[in-house]
């Protein structure tokens, strides 16, 4: 089998699992308050006063690596993909349809916060996978000019 596939199996996993997670309702624990969030970088005040907290951070963690396989495992799948304005759209849509979605499902809120942070998240993916590249390009070159 070959990277393409397997990327792209690696991203069809990661993108169920992460749609899973996002689109169930959940259990709110006592005195847990959910609200949207339609203020750019108001949610992201709360993370950054809450800088100690395991919950806050979590939820950093959570939505950065949520879409990271969208740009470090897509442009192998997708060839199409390439370049960071195309991972960023993709990302971006991604992102607001579930923020959209959970606008219905039960104790769950939409937060252009998590848009700004997921989408993060795949340029992170992107800037790994292109660094990666040059290490094995750089490799490559240097190990073809050891051989002259």
């Amino acid at each position: 089998m070959n990277v393409r596939v397997l990327a792209g199996i690696g991203l069809v996993i990661w993108l169920a699992a992460g749609l899973y997670a996002t689109l169930q309702p959940i259990e709110l624990a006592p005195g847990q308050v959910v609200d949207n969030n339609f203020i750019l970088f108001r949610t992201i005040g709360i993370y950054l006063d809450n800088i100690g907290s395991s919950f806050w951070m979590g939820q950093v963690v959570g939505n950065l690596l949520l879409l990271l396989p969208v740009g470090l495992l897509g442009p192998i799948a997708l060839p199409a993909m390439s370049g960071w304005i195309r991972v960023f759209l993709v990302a971006l849509g991604i992102s607001a349809a579930i923020e959209v979605a959970q606008l219905w499902i039960t104790n769950r809120s939409a937060d252009v916060d998590d848009v700004l942070i997921n989408v993060t998240g795949a340029l992170l993916g992107y800037a790994i996978l292109t660094i990666a590249r040059l290490g094995s390009g750089s490799r490559r070159a240097s190990s073809s000019t050891n051989e002259i």
